[in-house]
């Protein structure tokens, strides 16, 4: 499944063999309504779910032949796509700016524990920890109009998730990226987890990334030891 193909992201061939998409909300840099247009159109068993007000939106606004490809979404959500469980969780895009209203924004579980599978958080624009659920890869986002590392840093540690690995990254040149790694590394680091910046357009086994993480935990706590 594909999460928030929006005007940020490098689209090409991100929906090739794919059975479902994925929207925390309607905001374009997640929700890109020219390609996600195509994509529906291109192919007609791919699924688009959405938070609900998005979901009328793009039902009203795109080509007739692909509304009965969009589902609706809200917090509490549970299903499955392609055999792979996926719960909601959150209701509102984080402030912006008080005179800013507010959007839906909808956090998505990936996976499930009871079946042998890892999980993966993502939230969304928002810091709403997911509630009676600990993920084990959070993708953090890191830099945003809505937000700052520090609020970033404790809504990792309170997912208790071992691995953070950073999106929502766009507005950051390299040396920002660098800064938001080192400082955020620290921090999971002093909180027995594992901080990982993934390669574009590369495929990732949630195993070894996990397995990873706990090495470099383990490796972290025995520094300390020696410090």
């Amino acid at each position: 499944m594909l999460l928030d193909p929006g005007s940020f992201s490098a689209l090409d061939g991100a929906f090739t063999g794919k059975h479902a998409v994925l929207i925390t909300h309607q905001h374009a840099d997640h929700a890109d309504q020219g390609a996600l247009a195509a994509a529906l159109a291109a192919d007609p068993v791919l699924e688009l779910h959405a938070p609900a007000t998005l979901a009328a939106t793009l039902r009203t606004e795109l080509p007739a032949a692909v509304r009965s490809q969009i589902r609706a979404v809200r917090e509490g959500a549970d299903f499955i796509v392609g055999g792979i469980r996926v719960r909601t969780f959150g209701g509102t895009h984080a402030t912006i700016h008080h005179s800013i209203d507010l959007v839906q924004n909808v956090g998505y579980l990936i996976g499930d524990k009871a079946m042998g599978g890892a999980t993966l958080f993502h939230p969304g624009d928002s810091y709403q920890v997911p509630v009676g659920v600990r993920p084990d890869i959070l993708a953090l986002p890191i830099m945003a109009p809505w937000g700052k590392m520090a609020e970033a840093a404790d809504f990792a540690v309170a997912t208790a998730a071992p691995l953070w690995v950073p999106i929502h990254d766009g507005l950051l040149n390299d040396a920002g990226k660098a800064l938001f790694d080192r400082q955020l590394g620290a921090i999971a680091a002093r909180n027995s987890a594992s901080y990982q910046r993934l390669e574009v357009h590369t495929e990732y086994r949630a195993d070894d990334l996990l397995s990873r993480a706990a090495q470099s935990a383990t490796d972290a706590t025995s520094l300390e030891g020696l410090a």
